[in-house]
């Protein structure tokens, strides 16, 4: 039985587009389609063989990264191609990086970072440190980045830390944005996949 997976790999900052670009060459990717530079998500799509490849450039979080769909074991070939050639942020690292991090910038990277690149059954790990950071952080910039991260993630246990966000929050707009994510993943809830339709949420006030 063929099984079909989809994957985010999230590239560090240090990865430049022509790194990107001999990736996709060398792997010979066919480009199916060129992203729009006026969008607030950029996304060029390849594909190698059966295997959908996504670029991404996400403004709304200052992230990059790539999916995969399609078959595991075409897939996992891709898979290697990326990591061999490119910095890639893992899970590990990411949640390090949030408990590392200082300063509001250097806290949303972090973040993101361990959200996106969070793959598997959910991590207690990840759950707790959101959960703690939803209660005693005192910028609410970083509050809400957990409403935003949680829209990417939408782990049960992180769907709690908005609930709770959303009911206790200091702040207006958080409780507000985090009713607006809520609201989403209740109209469109995550797929067998674990993806759920994103949930665009201003990221500053």
């Amino acid at each position: 039985m063929t099984v079909h997976i989809k994957e985010r790999l999230v590239l560090k900052q240090s990865v430049t587009e022509s790194d990107i670009r001999k990736v996709a060459w060398d792997g010979g990717w066919d480009l199916y389609d060129i992203g729009d530079t006026s969008s607030g998500v950029y996304v060029d799509v390849w594909f190698s063989g059966s295997i959908e490849i996504r670029y991404v450039e996400d403004e709304f979080i200052g992230q990059r990264y790539f999916t995969l769909w399609g078959d595991e074991d075409e897939a996992r070939h891709v898979k290697r191609d990326i990591q061999g050639n490119l910095a890639l942020w893992s899970a590990e690292e990411g949640l390090a990086a949030v408990h590392q991090a200082c300063g509001r910038h250097e806290k949303l990277v972090a973040l993101y970072a361990a959200a996106l690149s969070a793959t598997g059954e959910p991590d207690a790990r990840l759950i707790d440190t959101f959960r703690a950071i939803s209660r005693e952080e005192e910028d609410a910039a970083v509050r809400q980045a957990i409403v935003i991260a949680t829209g990417y993630l939408p782990w049960p246990g992180l769907v709690e830390v908005v609930e709770g966000l959303r009911d206790s929050d200091p702040v207006d707009h958080v409780r507000h944005n985090a009713q607006i994510l809520l609201d989403g993943l209740s109209l469109y809830p995550p797929t067998a996949e674990g993806d759920a339709p994103p949930v665009l949420l201003p990221t500053t006030h």
